[in-house]
């Protein structure tokens, strides 16, 4: 597909047209005025194709506009894309008006964001903010767009030159939209900064949220490393783990969302007959799995209830970990966390998966009598089939529930 910018309609050969926003206005105005012919001669072309004859008829034909509009979603230009599907159902397509109406919500939040955030300088939007945060009168702010999409969030880099000091302050902004899940996770990620010290946790130094009308800010120190080598991952997600099960949560996290209820609800759904299709295919003798994981439900849950809780990382991957030049990492991209029993997180690549050292545990956190490296497995299996579960992997799902049924607790 064509990319489709915020600025102009490519044609066939890639060149530039015109502007689609003031071609989809006229084109839109045209049909409200039941003017077809006018809206066609418009958008024949900015919608002509090589494979398309040049009398086609591009309003009866949903497609090149169709086109249009995933284009100019893809690239982010929810404007143009809202446009085209108004388009769309204005010459007749009404299949599209959830479209049309899903893409509007969109188009507003962008036209806001620009207003706010590129248009506005970051002097006069950020210097009072961040003058209170960082104890220093602000000088001047060079501002650099890190990521370009707003799907989920936009990312920005703030060089903050401040008064007294002769190297800036680089912060990083991650934007989130006013939508609920969004939402949560600004709350949560503040709720652990808040109540934990960053470095505990490995976490670059945070520096609180901001909201802007539609939008929430979080701002961090910036962190410069690359991303950890996957040949590293299993040796440094350990580490990672036994270090976060000794940390100890604030009492202030008392309030964070608690992995244990997801990881039985998983089980106790299966418990009662509710395991989907897919999941059941990659078991052997599936009609018994039910059963037995009804019976083996109370001692798992009691091994749950009883196990220390500390904060998992909910997307740990190589990504997320970065290593400066000397080997220390930093896991970025706290915005979903857990409190979580010990033993969930641990990686189990492999049916032989090596267990946790309980040395490497108990001299910091006492576990609960009889709990030793099978336990810890089973816990970690546990959470395992939750998060397989979640993310449509019903191989490993039913891989980690034949082991968790295999527990002799």
């Amino acid at each position: 597909m064509a990319a489709w910018g915020p600025g102009a309609v490519g044609g066939a050969d890639g060149r530039r047209i015109f502007p689609p926003h003031a071609v989809l206005r006229h084109a839109l105005d045209a049909l409200r005025q039941e003017q077809r012919d006018r809206a066609r001669a418009l958008l024949q072309p900015v919608l002509a194709t090589a494979e398309q004859a040049p009398d086609a008829c591009v309003l009866a034909d949903p497609a090149p506009l169709l086109r249009l509009a995933q284009d100019s979603s893809a690239s982010l230009d929810w404007v143009a894309g809202h446009l085209a599907y108004e388009v769309l159902v204005a010459a007749g397509h009404s299949a599209f008006m959830r479209q049309q109406e899903w893409m509007a919500r969109r188009a507003s939040l962008q036209q806001e964001f620009h207003a706010l955030f590129e248009e506005k300088s970051p002097v006069a939007r950020l210097a009072a903010v961040l003058e209170k945060r960082l104890d220093r009168p602000v000088r001047h702010i060079a501002t650099a767009r890190m990521r370009p999409g707003l799907v989920a969030m936009a990312l920005y880099r703030h060089e903050v030159t401040l008064a007294g000091r002769s190297q800036p302050v680089v912060l990083v902004e991650k934007v989130f939209t006013d939508r609920r899940t969004d939402q949560v996770k600004a709350a949560q990620q503040d709720l652990l900064f808040r109540a934990m010290p960053a470095a505990r946790l490995l976490a670059p130094a945070y520096h609180g949220l901001l909201r802007e009308g539609r939008f929430t800010s979080s701002f961090w120190a910036m962190v410069e490393g690359e991303a950890l080598p996957v040949s590293r991952w299993d040796v440094v997600v350990r580490e990672l783990l036994y270090r976060y099960w000794n940390e100890v949560p604030a009492s202030g996290l008392k309030h964070g969302m608690r992995l244990a209820r997801p990881m039985l609800d998983a089980l106790r759904a299966i418990a009662g007959g509710e395991m989907p299709a897919v999941l059941a295919a990659h078991l052997p003798d599936a009609a018994a799995v039910p059963a037995r994981v009804a019976a083996r439900l109370p001692a798992l849950e009691a091994l749950v209830a009883a196990m220390p809780v500390f904060v998992l990382h909910d997307d740990l991957h190589a990504g997320n970990i970065l290593v400066d030049a000397q080997g220390v990492p930093t896991v970025i991209d706290w915005d979903r966390w857990w409190l979580a029993p010990i033993g969930a997180g641990w990686p189990l690549n492999t049916p032989d998966a090596t267990p946790p050292a309980l040395s490497r545990i108990t001299w910091a956190r006492p576990l609960p009598p009889g709990v030793g490296p099978d336990e810890l497995m089973v816990v970690a299996r546990m959470a395992a089939v939750f998060r397989t579960l979640r993310g449509g992997r019903h191989q490993q799902a039913a891989r980690h529930l034949a082991a968790v049924l295999g527990w002799e607790g």
